[in-house]
């Protein structure tokens, strides 16, 4: 059986601490910066165009690129 004091009083500082260490409570990251890598042409100096495929939640599914 687990028994509470009535006098001991949470660490506030500690529990922010440890949960900014365990990433518990945070606001998620954004999908767009999470190390989408940039389009790559081979063509020097290439002009063409790039167009993303996404999902409604804007999850990118396919980069296409067109000279």
């Amino acid at each position: 059986m687990l028994v509470v004091e009535p006098d001991v009083k949470p660490d506030y500082a500690l529990i922010d601490r440890l949960e900014r260490e365990l990433g518990i409570g945070q606001e998620p990251k954004s999908q767009r910066s999470s190390g989408i890598a940039l389009p790559i042409c081979l063509i020097k100096d290439c002009s063409g165009s790039d167009y993303q495929l996404q999902t409604w939640p804007g999850i990118v599914l396919r980069r296409i690129h067109e000279h």
